[in-house]
């Protein structure tokens, strides 16, 4: 038989040798997969992009004859998708009870059984992309392509590293028990809190629902999820996929509770019984929280927007970095926490990426994407009653020298009148001390800045009292990374934007008003927990002695105390003299 000569081998023939490899290695990885269990949970009807409702002409969140009761509307068309009645304080309890009793079994599942209901969760993410993103556009008025990258993308990033990652991050770790205790094993077991809650925001509602239920199970804790009011409808849809999949694994679908309400819900929800709060919203509502919580001492963690900074050096590849930050500002209608609201550029190159936003931002086009389909690249606002607070900002920063050079204002969509819709705006020339400087617009507003070099672009970026994410450009990434550390914010990137969220080991939070604590990664899965230090004897029949001299009643306070120098000083002392002194010490005692 010939021998094969790699050498002589066509492009081809090395073709054909790595596609059959690549099918050979994804039939052992399907044979070899775990199985999950198949579920289905049909969308509501209002999902179909054919669905038309009654127009609500004047459409407001608090039904005016039925006080108890959310009306639900699409932002982007007025069509009234129906009434869902907000909880009692009683309601609230009696969910909280049912989660309880659920969670005194799931504490004692494996990681293994965990690990299963998480990956039947994906599979069913994976396979229902569309009908996902189709009820998060009808309920937000967001774009398929906007719900595809914030509830899709980032929902499977924490259930694919959580399934991976989590047994390990929870497993008992061990830890340096020190020298005077060396015959014992020192270690931390991780335990479930029991029911934790989380109050989160609108913006992302699949996302936003999905991600603290699957670190909340991962830990074996049951969770209370209070979705926001502008929110209620789809809630309810995920409400289903989580408990229809929690069911088909034989597990007690009471063990993840949704609940939607105004203000006097959330409120009941920290009061509850709940052994920890996390909360997505703003600094003004994070405070109530944190007050309504510190009765009963829950802890809390808050995520409370922020005024993110983009970064521009004079070296930037403009090429790269302008398609990012376009992004960065209108992705979601800029109704991101983590959205880019101001970009502070070197002057050397301010008008010419000016110039460039004006022309890119003045071709977006706003729209419903389930009712116009193709031409729309910004969808509506999810609040309607923001509209005045985002005009004054923009006008109080022209009145003090800010250019206007685009939108601005409220947009009447002339085939969606009653849709609730603010013009792609740029605003340029704005300094540190004007409000929208400050102020979280979660709008899609470009607010450009100028800087005169590093020290002066990081002076100005850290003038906000918002502090979550960064980022700074450059082609000198080791400039960059200084600059990045420099910056007061709990996450920042190197030429790009928001892209440590998709690295799900990293935690997510902020300093300042910001926030504080994490989600996400290591930090985050264990914050869910009770961190036990444990202590368990090493060596077999050695146990921890109470010397004679110091056994009560003591017989001599002098020797007892000569001889615990003695022993602190041999144990701790840094030099060997010391050491062999405290020995003696240590014999003096005991004769």
């Amino acid at each position: 038989m010939e021998s094969l000569n790699l050498s002589e081998l066509t492009i081809t023939q090395w073709s054909t040798i790595g596609l059959g490899a690549l099918v050979s290695w994804l039939v052992l990885s399907w044979i070899s997969s775990p199985k999950t269990k198949k579920f289905k949970v049909e969308p509501p009807a209002a999902a179909d992009p054919s669905w038309k409702g009654p127009v609500l002409e004047n459409p407001m969140l608090r039904d005016p004859s039925n006080p108890n009761e959310i009306v639900c509307y699409d932002p982007a068309t007025g069509y009234h998708m129906g009434n869902i009645p907000s909880p009692s304080v009683q309601q609230v309890q009696e969910a909280y009870e049912r989660a309880r009793i659920a969670q005194e079994k799931w504490s004692k599942t494996t990681f293994e059984q965990r690990r299963a209901v998480l990956r039947s969760l994906l599979d069913f993410v994976l396979e229902n992309q569309e009908d996902i993103c189709r009820v998060g556009c009808r309920d937000t008025g967001k774009t398929m392509v906007d719900a595809s990258l914030g509830e899709v993308i980032t929902t499977c990033a924490k259930l694919r590293w959580t399934i991976d990652n989590g047994e390990n991050v929870l497993s008992p770790e061990y830890r340096d028990p020190g020298l005077m205790m060396m015959y014992k094993h020192a270690k931390i077991v991780y335990q479930p809190m029991g029911v934790v809650a989380a109050l989160v925001s609108w913006n992302y509602p699949f996302h936003n629902a999905l991600g603290p239920v699957i670190s909340a199970l991962m830990s074996g804790n049951a969770i209370l999820v209070k979705g926001s009011e502008y929110v209620a409808w789809s809630t309810q849809y995920y409400q289903r996929i989580v408990q229809t999949c929690l069911t088909a694994h034989g597990h007690d679908p009471d063990l993840v509770q949704f609940i939607t309400g105004f203000a006097d819900v959330g409120e009941a929800v920290v009061r509850c019984g709940v052994n920890h709060v996390t909360f997505i919203g703003s600094p003004g509502v994070g405070k109530l929280v944190q007050r309504n919580a510190v009765d009963t001492l829950v802890p809390c963690l808050l995520e409370l927007g922020g005024k993110d900074c983009a970064i521009l050096l004079k070296d930037t590849d403009l090429g790269q970095a302008i398609p990012v930050l376009m992004r960065g500002v209108f992705q979601n209608c800029g109704q991101n926490c983590i959205g880019i609201e101001r970009i502070i550029i070197a002057s050397e190159i301010y008008d010419q990426v000016v110039d460039e936003m004006d022309k890119r931002i003045g071709k977006l086009r706003q729209g419903s994407v389930l009712a116009d389909g193709e031409g729309v690249d910004c969808g509506a606002q999810t609040m309607g009653n923001q509209f005045e607070k985002l005009e004054g900002l923009v006008q109080e920063a022209v009145s003090r020298g800010a250019r206007l050079l685009k939108g601005g204002k409220r947009y009447h969509h002339p085939k969606h009148p009653h849709g609730q819709y603010f013009e792609p705006t740029l605003l340029v020339d704005v300094t540190p001390d004007m409000e929208i400087a400050n102020e979280e617009a979660f709008a899609p507003i470009m607010v450009i800045m100028k800087h005169n070099g590093p020290e002066d672009a990081v002076r100005i970026a850290n003038a906000c009292p918002y502090g979550l994410g960064s980022s700074v450009f450059s082609a000198d990434k080791a400039l960059a990374e200084r600059m990045c550390l420099q910056l007061k914010t709990g996450m920042t990137n190197v030429n790009d934007f928001a892209v440590n969220y998709l690295c799900q080991s990293l935690p997510f939070g902020g300093v300042g008003i910001s926030g504080y604590g994490r989600f996400a990664g290591i930090e985050g899965l264990r914050g869910l927990c009770v961190p036990k230090a444990v202590t368990v004897d090493r060596i077999p029949f050695v146990k921890t002695p109470i010397p004679p001299i110091l056994d009560y009643p003591i017989d001599s306070l002098p020797k007892s105390f000569t001889f615990l120098q003695g022993l602190i000083n041999m144990m701790y002392a840094p030099y060997y003299l010391n050491k062999a002194k405290a020995v003696l010490d240590l014999i003096k005692a005991n004769l």
